[in-house]
């Protein structure tokens, strides 16, 4: 009986139709004896409590049995325990990826790296790409997170990037337009996100266009409204070319008159140049510094579908430490070493610095409620200020009050010009917190690769609002020196988006007055270095990139001024040297061009030598 099939075990155990008719008593004495049946057949026999994990896989088990068992298991090298640990690595990445949307993208790829990605990348190319095939209307947003991920591991974006190129290929051969058409708008997502390069559109048109059908002329005139603009900037002819193709196919009438209709709609997209182009929206725009995929639509894309299936690791442990020195990286965490140490240095704080510190932690609740009942009945800076000045009065008090500024204005999805204001009324009332607000300037500098894009552009909004009101110094600015030694991409990142706010602040015009001014230009030595003239160049292409070489033009004059030295003069030995590479490159030189002469006297001979039979030939 424990061998019975399914359908054998519901024949028996369920009632005949003629139990309808039976009479009560009979009925339940059936009942019964059908219930006895399956409690007997529920039962598990005894060879099946010795099944291994691995031979369930594809079935269902709750999170709660699966942590069981896997807290059963103490040894990472058996197949159970790394089957158990893909299972809940396949879990968490679908939660998390249901989850996500415009406003909780951060939160969401923060989650992300808790859990190892690169292992499960399989997992997550797959899940990624099919909630944008089953949600076309979270294109954005998917590609928003294809994004942030792609600047942190860019196997994994190599990894959707393949797959949708794949996909685009697949769909379009079986000519499932509704698929290819999902897939294009991802790519095209993908390529203003700056995940793909922004040649991959001109190859995708000229491959819909070189056999023009209904199906291929719609797609390609999706991919030209939304990447158009970008193909005018920096290929404008191959787009004349495009639109020269498309109205030699209106005039045609082999296409179907809604293809044509959507051709004539094209061209009036593009008398207004492409106005309703889609740009990234700003709480969309998530990366500063992209690394873009190299890869084009003729390249052999490998979707690698054995990563979406469980394989057994003989190295578990060891990919399992290096993925966490990765996440360290990529979030920032601190070792259990520099909390102890943190901690012990807490602990050997004197009374006063104790007092100091409960002071301001008391201060902060305070705050916090005056800043939620504030912005809850939608009430001025300035009237929340003076509050903040009458509650907070012990020292001490301003730092923290400084901090919790910091954090909620940081926190924000979107840039809330309140707090520059309420920090202004802060310095204006009270000096103390113009220091507080400088060295918490400098403190956000140093920090700049632990913030998140989001919280960074928040912050240089803040400080761009309180450098421009002179709520702060301008003498803040010295803590930063632009070299490309002393700079990373996220500390470029912030004084980019710095300048950027004071330009839109105060102009151009103000802004080179005011790095100008003899009185400041010290404070400044740093951003427009004149020590070393590489330093000198970097600076100039920095401010050249980001749209403001008008800020340096006493950096050209130096430069003019002061032309790079000349390399020292090499040494005996060098010299020999290269005067021995020289003569080698000329013996090969010489070695060629006699070897290319004696081909030329061959040839010659060889014609000769045929001509000469060819006469002989003739005259016998």
């Amino acid at each position: 009986m424990d061998k019975m099939s399914k359908s054998e075990r519901t024949r028996v155990y369920s009632p005949s139709p003629s139990s309808r008719h039976r009479s009560p008593s009979e009925s339940s004495t059936c009942t019964q004896s059908c219930k006895r049946l399956r409690r007997t057949s529920i039962s598990p026999p005894p060879q099946a409590t010795s099944t291994k994990l691995a031979q369930a896989d594809g079935l269902y088990k709750s999170p709660t049995k699966l942590r069981l068992e896997q807290a059963s298991l103490r040894d990472s090298s058996t197949i159970e325990y790394q089957q158990i640990a893909w299972e809940n690595l396949k879990k968490n990445i679908n939660h998390l990826i249901n989850k996500v949307n415009r406003s909780n993208i951060p939160l969401i790829t923060k989650e992300l790296f808790q859990y190892n990605i690169i292992r499960g990348r399989g997992l997550l190319a797959h899940r990624i790409v099919e909630e944008q095939i089953a949600s076309p209307f979270y294109t954005s947003v998917y590609a928003a997170l294809v994004a942030v991920i792609n600047s942190k591991i860019p196997q994994i974006g190599e990894l959707i990037v393949k797959r949708l190129i794949s996909s685009f290929h697949q769909s379009y051969q079986q000519n499932d337009k509704t698929n290819c058409l999902k897939t294009t708008r991802f790519i095209i997502h993908l390529i203003h996100q700056n995940v793909l390069l922004d040649t991959l559109p001109i190859e995708i048109l000229v491959y819909l266009l070189k056999n023009p059908s209904d199906d291929s002329v719609e797609l390609a005139i999706e991919v030209i409204k939304e990447c158009g603009q970008k193909i005018s900037e920096f290929c404008p002819r191959m787009l004349d070319s495009f639109f020269s193709k498309l109205r030699n196919l209106l005039h045609e009438s082999s296409l179907h008159e809604r293809t044509r209709n959507m051709i004539e709609a094209l061209f009036a997209i593009r008398m207004n140049q492409f106005k309703a182009d889609r740009l990234i929206p700003s709480d969309l725009d998530l990366v500063d510094e992209q690394r873009s995929q190299r890869i084009g639509l003729i390249d052999p894309c490998d979707p690698e579908s054995m990563l979406d299936i469980f394989q057994y690791d003989e190295q578990y442990d060891e990919n399992e430490n290096k993925y966490k020195q990765i996440r360290k990286t990529i979030l920032g965490e601190s070792t259990g070493d520099e909390d102890e140490s943190s901690s012990s240095s807490s602990n050997s704080d004197d009374e006063n610095q104790q007092s100091i510190i409960d002071a301001t932690d008391a201060n902060l609740g305070t705050f916090f409620r005056i800043m939620f009942l504030t912005l809850r009945l939608n009430k001025g800076a300035e009237k929340c200020a003076r509050k903040l000045l009458q509650k907070n009065t012990r020292p001490g008090a301003e730092i923290g009050v400084c901090r919790i500024i910091l954090d909620l204005c940081a926190k924000k999805r979107r840039y809330r010009p309140f707090f520059a204001l309420l920090a202004q009324r802060l310095c204006l009332l009270k000096t103390e917190y113009v220091e507080c607000f400088e060295k918490a300037f400098q403190n956000q500098y140093e920090i700049a690769h632990h913030l998140e894009s989001v919280k960074l552009k928040n912050l240089t909004n803040f400080f761009g609002y309180m450098l421009a009101t002179n709520s702060i110094s301008w003498s803040v600015l010295r803590c930063i020196r632009l070299t490309e030694d002393n700079t990373t991409s996220s500390s470029r990142a912030f004084i980019k988006n710095l300048f950027l706010k004071l330009v839109k602040f105060l102009g151009l015009s103000k802004l080179i007055n005011r790095f100008t001014d003899p009185t400041l230009t010290e404070y400044f030595q740093g951003l427009f270095p004149r020590d070393d003239p590489k330093n000198t160049q970097f600076s100039i292409k920095f401010f050249e990139a980001i749209g403001l070489d008008g800020l340096t033009n006493g950096l050209r004059e130096f430069l003019r001024r002061n032309p790079t030295p000349t390399p020292p003069i090499l040494s005996a030995l060098s010299i020999k040297e290269k005067e021995d590479e020289d003569d080698h490159e000329n013996q090969g030189h010489i070695e060629a061009l006699r070897r290319e002469l004696q081909m030329q006297q061959q040839n010659k001979q060889d014609k000769k030598d045929k001509k000469n039979s060819h006469r002989m030939v003739q005259l016998k």
